[in-house]
């Protein structure tokens, strides 16, 4: 690692300020633990809500900016945004994406980018080990896993929470389908390397994540590897008719 590294924190948040603010604060505190100069980069999504971030005392956090969506887009175009954002700045750094919810541990921040330290050409993602969401949330997600790598071949059972190279940020910020899904776009284009991170609750508030929610989402995710979806389609019509022949040859 080289010496004062720099680490630039992009959060995307959306009216989450009381979670915003408990979430620089963690940050603030296991800085020691994260070893880099420490830049906070958050991605407004359109806030209906007044930007309000009240820590006053984040002595380790060098920096603070602010960057805001015109239009309410999702996590996901926030996320694109904020990276854009740091493509411009040109600089060379370590990037870590977490969500603003106190979901993502703050705690394990440290542990992604050891492993990047010795992974430089790898995305550094925090694999859900265990979740806790309600049994319907939890039961939901499992369906959605399972469909995704049904269509895909893909097993993305990571989000947002992940660290990489600022080199990486030139291989997907152009890519339109980080417009869709941020874990999805590293997944097809970046070689990843995962470590189990358990999710945490939300700091406050519920889950706004709804049945609608995970359909849509799945919906992106499968879009984004639509050639692997067209030939692994195929394979199943293929097998699905062979069966129906193979069932009418039988009652003959």
């Amino acid at each position: 690692m080289k010496k004062n590294r720099k680490c630039i924190i992009l959060i995307p948040t959306y009216n989450d300020w009381f979670s915003l603010n408990k979430l620089l604060k963690e940050i603030n505190k296991n800085a020691s633990k994260i070893k880099r100069e420490i830049e906070i980069l958050i991605a407004n999504d359109a806030s209906t809500t007044e930007l309000d971030i009240t820590q006053p005392k984040l002595k380790k956090i060098k920096k603070i900016s602010v960057i805001s969506l015109i239009v309410n887009s999702g996590s996901q175009l926030a996320i694109a945004a904020g990276l854009n954002f740091i493509r411009k700045k040109k600089v060379k750094s370590d990037v870590l994406v977490l969500d603003s919810d106190g979901e993502d541990d703050p705690k394990k921040i440290s542990n992604l980018l050891r492993l990047l330290e010795t992974n430089r050409d790898n995305v550094i993602v925090a694999s859900r080990s265990k979740r806790q969401e309600n049994f319907l949330l939890k039961f939901l997600n499992i369906i959605r896993l399972n469909v995704t790598y049904l269509f895909t071949g893909k097993m993305i059972n990571f989000g947002n929470f992940s660290c990489f190279d600022t080199k990486i940020i030139n291989k997907i910020s152009k890519k339109k389908e980080l417009n869709l899904s941020f874990s999805g776009t590293i997944q097809k284009y970046c070689n990843i390397k995962k470590i189990p991170i358990q999710k945490n609750k939300r700091y406050y508030g519920v889950s706004k994540v709804s049945i609608n929610f995970l359909i849509l989402y799945s919906l992106q995710i499968i879009s984004i590897f639509k050639f692997e979806v067209l030939k692994r389609s195929i394979v199943l019509l293929m097998l699905t008719l062979f069966l129906i022949i193979l069932f009418q040859l039988n009652i003959n």
